[in-house]
């Protein structure tokens, strides 16, 4: 194992032009590279070029884009390709050239051209701030589309950026809109709308859901499931059924009615259906309190 930093202006250059880092620092070190595909990835960068980005630019990249510095620990043995990005205490597994075992299927789920694939994870985020590690992991991501002028999909969500579609999203704090999809689903036979999350997983939690009545409000609905997120996020762990807990940010206390799984995507989503009490409304009375046996 061998970690490559880049810090200088200097080495940035000489890694953008192609070069050997002139300002790199390499030491080998006792620690064993993971093998093989540890879990589910956050993302999956798909691309064409003929030959994958040496860790080299990666690191220039983030260093010019974030200010580094941006550790890379790569394997001496030359067939493996996946190597460790450490910034500070986040860390993140990157495979650059996915074998054809892998990027195969991916290629026919995500109905891509692309005939190769990059792939990120998180890497011991135990005892950190979640927020922090999945922003690296997107960063990363977001380095790798923009690099090799591909196609990233974020698995949690299904939701593809093309390199222009990064404009938007720099990534320079943490926002939970750069990282979670909230769905909207309407022409249900019950007439209510269907509300839900997308992305909670790569926070290790379980996705949320809530029903309304058609004709209200939809834009609140979205924002009040985008809030309680957060509030999710910053507990750290998913309420069991028919816990409460507050929400400051909407000065109201929401309850898990329910637990659930749905496959109306084609995947398995794991769901907790939540209610909460609108400004003046007696418990009884929310719009979003449902009777469970009508279902």
């Amino acid at each position: 194992m061998y970690v490559v930093s880049c810090g200088s202006q200097e080495g940035r250059l000489d890694t953008m032009n192609g070069h050997r880092l002139a300002s790199a620092a390499v030491k080998k070190i006792k620690r064993n590279m993971p093998k093989g595909e540890l879990r589910r990835p956050t993302f999956v960068i798909g691309y064409a070029a003929p030959e994958p980005i040496p860790p080299g630019f990666l690191v220039a990249w983030f260093n010019d884009e974030y200010g580094g510095p941006l550790k890379i620990d790569v394997s001496p043995d030359f067939q493996v390709t996946q190597f460790e990005a450490h910034h500070g205490p986040w860390s993140a597994l990157v495979d650059p050239n996915l074998p054809p075992s892998i990027s195969d299927p991916w290629r026919e789920r995500l109905g891509w051209g692309h005939q190769r694939s990059a792939h990120v994870l998180p890497l011991r985020p135990v005892g950190l701030d979640v927020r922090d590690v999945v922003l690296h992991v997107a960063r990363l991501a977001r380095g790798l589309t923009l690099l090799t002028g591909g196609t990233a999909h974020d698995v949690a969500t299904e939701t593809y950026f093309n390199p222009s579609d990064w404009t938007d999203r720099p990534l320079r704090q943490f926002r939970i809109a750069d990282h979670l999809r909230i769905e909207q689903v309407s022409g249900r036979e019950d007439g209510r709308v269907w509300f839900h999350t997308r992305g909670l997983s790569k926070f290790g939690l379980e996705d949320i859901e809530a029903f309304r009545p058609a004709g209200l409000s939809e834009r609140s609905t979205i924002e009040a499931l985008s809030e309680i997120a957060e509030a999710l996020i910053e507990r750290g762990k998913s309420p069991t059924v028919g816990e409460q807990f507050d929400v400051p940010a909407l000065n109201r206390s929401v309850r898990i009615v329910r637990h659930r799984t749905d496959q109306s995507y084609g995947i398995l989503l794991h769901l907790r259906e939540i209610e909460w009490d609108e400004p003046g409304a007696n418990a009884g009375s929310s719009p979003l309190r449902r009777n469970l046996e009508d279902r």
